[in-house]
């Protein structure tokens, strides 16, 4: 399956000249400050304030309906974020292992890698799109869904269904392009989906244009026009930036040596990011166990604590880009280099927001999902624990990301399993349950993790002991035969 019969290959080789991806390869100067992190991450930051901002605004446009609309749309948004970590674990190996190819100028791989990375989410795209569209009814129970939205739940599910395909090439496009710096194509294309799932959710959920009023059921099909429109802009954005032809009959060709690369960068940030979510979903259980008001404090400072974190992520992936493109070139000096400047750059910045939390800015946020005084009574001494937490946090963040860029996987793996379950989980319950701290002592715990974390990543940076795995990823996976 994974093989190519010789001829075949030769034929690939051949099929797509070299002087087709020279002008997408040969632009990416690697000297060092030819390159602007700054160019490189503040459409990254518009595209996931966009997608974040559009949550909310959809949230907020259904709850205008009415709160059984809300209800309806929950089972779906969150197989719509399952479906997110499936597909980008795929992603985020393709992006960065077509970066590191691209530094070290391995035209071969990049149009395989190409190739492989829409092969690989067609299949699984359609594999997800089947498996919820016929399994919908199954899913509504098992989730305990009350019978007076069962079925409407059921329907929004199964029309879904049909953007997980679209939404699975959408991600690998996007992943592509910003492996070749182009992430201000991939920041159009989001914001253009983006107005057109709520202008479509506008003629559905309120009649805009004498349309029909379909209830979530129109959300749904907004959904997946936006997805697929998307997908129609991206095809000739991936032809005009990467100069490489798609070639059907390639895209199933896989090669096992290209899947591993892409799976040994994928699966253990996966595997990290899963245990976060797990370690998040663990203790809201726990603040769940403290009452009404803990609780609904608890989720409404952790959509703050999602804002703020879209500024650190955005770094971190910047950072990221670069960073992998160095590493395949080789040129390790310049990517030890480009890691201490932005995480000097994002500490800097990060202490400057924080602060403001304290001060106003978070009372002003809490202010915006609920007017309750017992919330924001809560909430303040979390203000101040913000401002220790987040410095913390990006410093984790930058780093995890440049590791993984270099191909050093295991260790953020292993260190978020050892400090999630063994650090922040344990301290959490502790002071949270045992010393009568509540919902501090729960975000005190998280705080710790992110600063083990966080100095753990740091110390393995400054020993350099990421180069040897640098080099031999390159040997493995990055040399040009």
């Amino acid at each position: 399956m994974f093989k190519l019969k010789k001829d075949k290959e030769t034929d690939f080789k051949n099929y797509i000249s070299d002087e087709e991806i020279n002008q997408g390869i040969n632009r990416l100067d690697l000297q060092e400050g030819k390159r602007s992190l700054l160019a490189i991450t503040w459409p990254i930051f518009i595209d996931l304030a966009l997608n974040f901002a559009t949550l909310i605004i959809n949230m907020m446009m259904v709850g205008a309906v009415s709160v059984d609309a809300v209800a309806e749309l929950t089972v779906g948004n969150q197989v719509f974020d399952l479906a997110l970590i499936i597909f980008n674990f795929i992603n985020i190996g393709v992006c960065v292992v077509c970066a590191q190819a691209l530094g070290a100028g391995n035209k071969k791989l990049v149009r395989r890698l190409v190739h492989t990375g829409y092969g690989i989410n067609i299949i699984t795209g359609t594999i997800v799109s089947l498996g919820v569209f016929f399994f919908a009814p199954l899913i509504v129970e098992v989730m305990n869904v009350p019978d007076e939205i069962s079925q409407s739940s059921q329907s929004y599910l199964a029309i879904l269904s049909l953007c997980f395909l679209p939404q699975a090439l959408c991600l690998v496009s996007a992943a592509i392009l910003r492996a070749f710096e182009c992430t201000r194509d991939a920041m159009y294309v989001s914001l253009l989906i983006n107005l057109i799932t709520m202008l479509g959710n506008s003629m559905f959920l309120f009649g805009w244009f004498n349309m029909p009023v379909l209830g979530v059921e129109g959300v749904a099909v907004s959904t997946v026009i936006g997805r697929v429109i998307a997908c129609l802009v991206y095809v000739p954005l991936i032809l005009r930036r990467t100069k490489i032809r798609i070639i059907p009959r390639f895209l199933f060709d896989f090669k096992k040596k290209i899947f591993v690369a892409i799976l040994n960068i994928g699966l253990p940030g996966a595997g990290e990011n899963l245990s976060w979510h797990s370690q998040y979903m663990f203790m809201t259980a726990v603040v769940a166990s403290m009452g009404a008001i803990p609780l609904a404090t608890h989720g409404i400072y952790f959509q703050m604590v999602l804002i703020m974190m879209l500024f650190s992520i955005s770094i971190a992936m910047g950072t990221e880009i670069l960073i992998a493109h160095y590493a395949g070139a080789l040129q390790l000096d310049l990517a030890y280099k480009q890691l201490m400047r932005s995480v000097k750059i994002g500490m800097c910045a990060t202490i400057l927001i924080t602060f403001s939390i304290p001060l106003g800015t978070g009372k002003f946020i809490i202010s915006q999902f609920t007017d309750s005084l017992e919330v924001l009574a809560l909430a303040t001494p979390i203000f101040l624990l913000t401002v220790i937490q987040e410095p913390g946090r990006i410093l984790n963040i930058i780093i995890i990301n440049s590791l993984r860029a270099v191909g050093d996987t295991k260790f953020p793996l292993i260190m978020a399993v050892i400090s999630m379950w063994g650090i922040s989980v344990p301290l959490g319950c502790f002071l949270g349950l045992h010393c009568g701290l509540g919902l501090l002592g729960v975000w005190i715990g998280f705080a710790a993790d992110e600063w083990v974390r966080g100095i753990s990543m740091f110390l393995r940076w400054r020993s350099r002991v990421w180069e040897k795995a640098a080099k031999l990823n390159y040997q493995k996976h990055l040399q040009q035969a």
